[in-house]
């Protein structure tokens, strides 16, 4: 299945539709964000965690389309370019697609919204192994609960195809290979709470019932026994003579993040986050990862 097909036919769709029924608002934007990790890799093992910073780019844009008066389509896009301090196997660039429908129960601030989404994004990895397609559906409601708080939950399916996992790049130790095909699905939550001199706090929650891509120094017995495909990962060094494998492991992971958001100007912002991953594979394989950002954000438009 070509994931990239679904998304442009139903992009066409949402434009036609929208250019005959609706009054548009274009906006466009730009950031620039540091990141940190600490278990880039998404070892088990300390001698095969990796730890890194990396620098991430992304140019944003879309239409926003009035329906009706409780209903907008927007469609939206993204190019974003990736690149790490020291293991540039992990530099990517990637593009994501996509369109939202909402509805809103009633007028004014304070009335919920429903909105349905469809995004598609292809992941090209300096890493051949690692370059992917994923579509993702998702579901979520909004409500505005004073001047001060905002809440919203959802829940998203996610496809994944791997572009370039064939098997050029079998593994001696095992003859599946494709570690980017696999689905999963997501929940989450997140409250959000606006101060009067317009800065944000915003905590959330989210839990994926899915796969993780974990990366080790072969022959590992433990995560072979439950790696459901396997490839070599030139994105981190290895010893002479030894070699570096992804696993795909089945996994539960739980996701707490932190955010803080404060105003630079009248256009742009600053974003101070942290946020802690939970990783739970089967027979005792667990994983953590802690990742610290900060995110300017320009609206251009």
């Amino acid at each position: 299945m070509q994931l990239n097909k679904p998304i442009f036919a139903f992009l066409a769709l949402c434009s036609a539709y929208g250019q005959a029924q609706a009054q548009s608002n274009d906006f466009f934007d730009v950031s620039v964000a540091a990141h940190h990790d600490d278990n880039i890799s998404r070892a088990l093992l300390s001698s095969d965690r990796y730890s890194d910073e990396n620098l991430e780019l992304a140019i944003s844009g879309g239409r926003l389309l009035q329906l009706r008066s409780q209903d907008t389509l927007t469609l939206f896009g993204s190019l974003g370019v990736n690149r790490f301090q020291q293991f540039d196997g992990l530099d990517s660039t990637s593009l994501n697609l996509g369109a939202s429908l909402q509805h809103k129960f009633g007028l004014g601030a304070y009335a919920p919204a429903v909105s349905g989404g469809l995004s598609w994004t292809h992941h090209d990895s300096d890493t051949a192994v690692r370059t992917h397609d994923s579509l993702e559906l998702s579901l979520a409601y909004r409500k505005r609960l004073s001047p001060a708080w905002d809440f919203s939950a959802g829940a998203a399916y996610e496809f994944n195809e791997g572009l370039e996992d064939g098997a050029a790049y079998a593994s001696r130790y095992s003859p599946d290979n494709d570690i980017y095909d696999f689905e999963q699905a997501s929940v989450f939550a997140s409250l959000d709470y606006t101060f009067r001199n317009f800065s944000s706090l915003s905590a959330s929650y989210s839990y994926v019932d899915g796969n993780t891509v974990s990366s080790a120094l072969a022959p590992n017995p433990a995560l072979l026994a439950i790696a459901d495909a396997l490839a070599p990962d030139g994105a981190f060094p290895a010893e002479p003579w030894r070699m570096i494998v992804a696993y795909t492991l089945a996994t539960k992971a739980h996701l707490f993040a932190l955010n803080w958001s404060v105003p630079v100007g009248r256009d742009s912002s600053l974003t101070a986050g942290y946020s802690r991953q939970q990783i739970e594979a089967r027979r005792g394989v667990d994983y953590t990862n802690d990742r610290v950002s900060l995110t300017f954000m320009h609206i251009l438009k």
